[in-house]
């Protein structure tokens, strides 16, 4: 079932009705003029269920649609919902291209592809793979989440500018590292900040490590002025005491992960990824083996990412022997 958190007087966050780390959640902020941080898909919560919370809080208008990052369970319904209210929409300027075809079926706006030709290459990559990337697309975006409507206009924001929403003045803190298109936005006054899917442990990163690691260390300098931490997905964290702490985990983590590779290698000479794995990555809890290990298969995608930083850092270089990809110490 769905779930309104009410935040602060003028703060709401509506939970999905269907699987909160599938579904994205939906901020509303309720001032002289209201928006929303992020629409959701079509699916869920959709136009006609979301006008009807709206409704409950006294709401009938919004003004403004602000996009934290343009994958598609955070942005597809953006469209309808523009159109139903008149709304302007608003994101990073490296999410326009994906926004404004965000109703085509194409890997152009499919953000997950990177993630599926590194965990199931034969699947994407094989024979029959026109077909097989148009089956994935169309039942990922439109069968599952619903098809949206075409976006024209979008207000384009980047780092250090400031969305006013009546009384409230929202920063724009630009965090590449899940995708090139995430901001955080800060609210200094309410002590709130809404980090989208800019949260440790995301399974998915469509920069580089380095670029995750910064925007990690750019969040945490504004820590003094954070209370409360909006995720795009789950229930809203205080920041003292949790957000901050897993931030400054993950910090500690990635180094780790780095370190170790180097270890395996120095120790064990040329390895393949499938023979580091289990050494980088020694988490033992049920759900993520089954989930980020077996089926989703990031723990693949997260190791590429690692060794692909540390060969742009001159520390490891890869070569191919028959079909293997192997790495070593430069």
């Amino acid at each position: 079932m769905p779930k309104l958190y009410r935040i602060s007087k003028s703060v709401y966050t509506l939970l999905p009705r269907r699987d909160v780390f599938s579904n994205a959640n939906v901020t509303i902020i309720k001032d002289k003029r209201n928006a929303l941080i992020d629409s959701g898909s079509v699916s869920d919560p959709g136009t006609r269920y979301l006008t009807r919370i709206l409704k409950s809080i006294g709401i009938n208008d919004i003004d403004k649609i602000i996009i934290t990052h343009s994958h598609v369970d955070h942005c597809q319904n953006a469209g309808n919902l523009a159109e139903k209210f008149g709304a302007e929409i608003i994101a990073h300027e490296n999410a326009g291209p994906t926004l404004k075809r965000s109703n085509e079926v194409s890997v152009e706006t499919f953000e997950f592809w990177e993630l599926l030709e590194d965990a199931y290459p034969k699947l994407v990559n094989g024979r029959f793979n026109r077909i097989t990337r148009h089956l994935i697309i169309l039942g990922y975006k439109h069968l599952i989440y619903g098809r949206g409507k075409k976006i024209d206009d979008v207000t384009f924001v980047k780092d250090g500018d400031i969305i006013r929403i009546g009384e409230t003045n929202l920063e724009v803190i630009f965090v590449p590292g899940h995708s090139n298109d995430s901001i955080c936005l800060l609210d200094s006054k309410k002590k709130i900040i809404y980090t989208g899917d800019m949260i440790a442990w995301t399974p998915y990163i469509h920069t580089s490590i380095e670029d995750f690691r910064n925007s990690i260390k750019k969040i945490l300098t504004r820590a003094s002025e954070v209370k409360v931490a909006v995720r795009g997905h789950g229930r809203p964290h205080r920041w003292e005491g949790f957000e901050k702490e897993n931030y400054e985990q993950f910090l500690k983590d990635m180094y780790t992960a780095e370190r170790r590779i180097l270890a395996l290698l120095k120790q064990h000479g040329d390895l393949t990824i499938d023979q580091m794995i289990s050494s980088v990555f020694r988490r033992t809890h049920l759900v993520h083996q089954l989930t980020y290990r077996i089926f989703m298969r990031t723990q693949q995608f997260w190791i590429r990412k690692y060794l692909q930083g540390l060969q742009e850092r001159d520390l490891i270089k890869s070569y191919k022997e028959k079909r293997t990809i192997k790495y070593s110490l430069t």
